[in-house]
């Protein structure tokens, strides 16, 4: 899961080409937000152009839940097209929930109980209120297809259980389509290569697994190696396990020693995505 700094930020790609770029005015037509257990990365949503009225979507391609220690949430969306003609716009959106602030103000006086024990800000978008900015242009985005995928085995570092150039086993959750085909087909098993393994430690240090290539096959029975990087942080999964509740007990102890990466099949359901 990639590391931003800001708060809103529309990035654009193509500028070298020196084509014109026309902004578009988007609202979504439902309310989108990351509190929404049903939102997953790889989903598409809605917009509506204010301009026109045309309906456009977004491929949701980040998704990070909020977590205690104020914690935001953030959500990364692109590869736009307008539904009906099919045009493409350029560059995505990537916005991150608020910061408590002034509780935090409070937290630093001593006036309130320390800042792990809220949770961070969720993104919220709204109907008509939330306007966001993409644009259309000559330079067309390559549009990646996800595929989701969940652990099909146990995947611990609690033991120096695994090394680099391991090969974990993965699932995919569902089938993958390309070009409106089925390409990839639902509980097909993919094996990720360990790029990195990082122990635990004390006081916020956190176990942490690389991956960077995966293999798996189509419907053909045709062998794939895909290049997609994912990080497993003991940290980053603790807003996935369990629940709200129980969350806040584990978030404490990382003051003390660093989380472990422990996923297991039959009761975590963690999942991530690779991109073709």
């Amino acid at each position: 899961m990639f590391k931003r700094l800001i708060l809103i930020s529309i990035l654009l790609t193509g500028l070298s080409s020196l084509a014109e770029e026309v902004p578009v005015t988007i609202t979504p037509l439902k309310k989108i937000s990351t509190a929404d257990k049903n939102l997953h990365e790889g989903d598409y949503i809605d917009f509506k152009d204010i301009k026109s009225g045309e309906v456009i979507t977004g491929l949701i391609r980040e998704l990070t839940p909020n977590g205690f220690a104020g914690e935001q949430a953030s959500i990364l969306i692109n590869n736009f097209h307008y539904k009906n003609s099919g045009k493409k716009l350029n560059g995505e959106i990537y916005i991150k929930g608020g910061e408590h602030t002034k509780y935090q103000e409070l937290a630093n006086n001593g006036l309130a109980p320390a800042t792990y024990i809220i949770r961070g800000g969720e993104v919220i978008l709204k109907p008509e209120k939330s306007r966001l900015v993409v644009f259309f242009g000559d330079y067309i985005n390559s549009e990646n297809t996800p595929i989701k995928i969940t652990a099909a085995q146990k995947i611990s570092t609690s033991r120096n259980e695994i090394e680099v150039g391991d090969k974990i086993k993965f699932q995919t959750v569902k089938d993958t389509y390309k070009s409106n085909k089925l390409y990839i087909k639902k509980d097909t098993p993919v094996y990720g290569i360990v790029d990195y393994v990082s122990e635990n430690g004390w006081a916020y240090d956190n176990a942490q697994i690389d991956l960077k290539t995966f293999y798996t096959r189509n419907i053909n029975g045709k062998k794939i190696s895909i290049n997609s990087p994912v990080s497993i942080n003991g940290f980053d999964i603790l807003k996935y396990k369990g629940k709200k509740f129980a969350q806040f007990f584990n978030y404490c102890g990382i003051v003390f020693r660093g989380k472990e990466v422990e996923i297991l099949p039959e009761q975590d359901n963690i999942q991530f995505n690779i991109w073709l």
